[in-house]
């Protein structure tokens, strides 16, 4: 193992795989939540796999309507296949940037309205202006900062032309795209460590979204961790 990619040593390798090698590999690791207008308090990602329900926060007027890409994690929302730890499916990283991405409502360009799901500069604002993220990695925590402190690993950029009358287009991310919050030193996770953020909305606050109808704006927000990763070879 090459020592300067700070990858953990696999200690707890599975015995299925090849013994005393790796594959390297560039890898992201993601996990999304489920955000909706009055969201209050704080909701945890990375702590459930793939095809079980998105976490979410809204308010008490809101419904558990919502877009059934928001809410069964698939591949577009996170690779956890182990609830919590990244598992031989993955192996052992070291995290090196971390990047925070709003999903982007889509504008109607005839109207300029927007569509129902996805956030506009309002959501993205007051997101922006509320929310923090910590991250934690065996329950220890490893950075915490607001939400625009990682900059959006990707997402829509751009601009919207409309001929619509009044038009109320918009579109907004959190930062320019890319940007990340690149770590000057990695952070180690082990396969078996348990790896988790929590996502919380500052004390006493709720969000405010521009639909406060019964399905709250839904809007997902994603935490992309870009990683070495030494896997097994099988």
């Amino acid at each position: 193992m090459n020592p300067r990619m700070l990858v953990p040593t696999p200690v707890f390798r599975s015995p299925t795989a090849m013994g005393g090698k790796s594959d390297f590999r560039d890898e992201m690791v993601y996990s999304a939540l489920l955000l909706q207008h009055g969201g209050a308090g704080q909701q945890k990602l990375f702590t459930i796999p793939q095809g079980q329900q998105i976490p979410f926060l809204r308010g008490a007027g809101i419904t558990a309507s919502a877009n059934a890409h928001q809410t069964t994690y698939t591949e577009t929302t996170t690779n956890l296949g182990k609830a919590g730890e990244l598992g031989s499916g993955i192996g052992d990283a070291a995290i090196r940037a971390i990047g925070i991405t709003i999903e982007t409502a889509a504008v109607t360009l005839a109207t300029g309205v927007p569509r129902a799901f996805g956030a506009t500069q309002f959501e993205v604002s007051d997101i922006l202006a509320k929310s923090f993220v910590q991250l934690k990695v065996g329950n220890k925590p490893q950075i915490t900062g607001p939400v625009w402190g990682f900059p959006a690993a990707g997402g829509a950029m751009g601009s919207i032309s409309t001929t619509g009358n009044a038009a109320t287009a918009s579109i907004a991310s959190n930062g320019w795209v890319g940007s990340l919050r690149r770590l000057k030193i990695p952070i180690p996770v082990a396969r078996n460590d348990a790896l988790e953020a929590v996502y919380g909305v500052a004390g006493g606050a709720s969000l405010a979204f521009s639909n406060t109808a019964t399905d709250g704006q839904p809007c997902l927000l994603w935490i992309m961790t870009y990683c070495n990763v030494g896997g097994d070879v099988r």
